[in-house]
């Protein structure tokens, strides 16, 4: 049950969010939704995956019965990738998009890894997640940057 609450305080600041992104300042010759069509779209697709997730929840008798406990959130491999994600928001602008989500990337994918197989793996493979990684990294830059045509983040190194 307090999965569900936290879960319904979690779509009503989605809902509060998508009421607000209408008072955004769009020009009227902008066709591209303005700068509140990705959020507006983020926020529906939040709000979608929580309501299904509160169905799921209530179709399953045992997943209902079961504790929820806030601070479960925090502990373990979620608390890491918590903590990992909070320092990525913080270095976006100073080291800008790409280097921080490289950076990202690289070091919150070699630690699931390990926290799943207790192991880096072959210096290969550890090369291999790196160099797609970056890839991936670049193709998200060159996608947001050069197709919908959205800025993001500069950093000190002008990249």
């Amino acid at each position: 049950m307090g999965e569900i609450i936290f879960l319904g305080f979690f779509i009503l600041l989605c809902v509060l969010g998508f009421g607000e992104s209408f008072t955004w300042k769009v020009m009227e010759s902008d066709t591209s939704g303005g700068a509140a069509f990705w959020p507006r779209l983020v926020m529906a697709a939040l709000i979608i995956c929580c309501a299904l997730r509160i169905i799921l929840i209530l179709r399953d008798q045992e997943q209902f019965r079961k504790k929820f406990v806030f601070l479960d959130l925090f502990y373990g491999h979620r608390g890491v990738f918590l903590l990992a994600l909070v320092l990525y928001a913080v270095a976006i602008k100073p080291l800008g998009f790409l280097i921080a989500t490289i950076i990202f990337l690289n070091v919150i994918v070699e630690l699931m890894y390990y926290f799943t197989r207790e192991t880096l793996g072959k210096p290969i493979f550890i090369v291999l997640r790196t160099v797609c990684l970056c890839a991936a990294a670049f193709g998200v830059y060159y996608f947001f940057n050069s197709i919908l045509r959205i800025m993001v983040p500069v950093g000190i190194f002008g990249i």
